[in-house]
């Protein structure tokens, strides 16, 4: 018997099948972009609020700045007032105990209008503490019944807002024997 010439196995055509590796891969990449997106979303949506945040601050700083403002100025414009009125006058006419009078009354109107805007005078008294944040040491000298480093004479007065110095007291300090 003769032996039948084998041929080579052909091919069946078969349905193509999906790979099932790359199908899980092409989903968690959409899933993973999906993700991304979301995250920029997020992230736009941070950056935008504090964005409005910031802008929101300034103008609040602003605005708060513009009522200090007006607060200082209210209290200041009466006094300005009043010392136009006194300059409308013929000041020539006035003796000088009447001049003083006047500028006294307006001294006392000033510092009043600045008391109620919180600042206050810094005027220390022989014998006071010297405290380097409110008082400038412009010399030494000696007082008797002073202890040594202590106030001796305020030179000028000075002025602070709460626990900010506008301007520091002028002050003579007592001399260290040491020194």
């Amino acid at each position: 018997m003769m032996a039948e010439p084998t041929q080579p196995p052909q091919e069946q055509p078969t349905a193509e099948v999906p790979d099932v590796q790359a199908i899980d891969e092409m989903t968690l990449l959409a899933e993973l972009h999906k993700q991304v997106e979301e995250k920029q979303t997020a992230y736009l949506r941070v950056l935008a609020d504090f964005q409005n945040f910031q802008r929101r601050s300034r103008e609040n700083e602003m605005r708060a700045r513009d009522h200090g403002i007006a607060h200082v100025a209210r209290a200041i414009v009466p006094v300005l007032e009043n010392m136009d009125l006194a300059l409308g006058h013929d000041l020539r006419s006035l003796d000088a105990n009447k001049l003083a009078d006047a500028v006294t009354l307006m001294r006392s109107e000033l510092l009043k209008a600045l008391g109620q805007c919180g600042i206050e005078r810094i005027d220390p008294k022989p014998g006071s503490e010297f405290d380097p944040t409110f008082h400038e040491a412009v010399m030494q000298q000696s007082v008797d019944k002073i202890a040594p480093g202590r106030i001796g004479q305020c030179l000028q007065a000075g002025y602070r807002f709460g626990e900010i110095p506008l301007r520091s007291a002028k002050v003579a300090v007592t001399p260290n024997p040491d020194a």
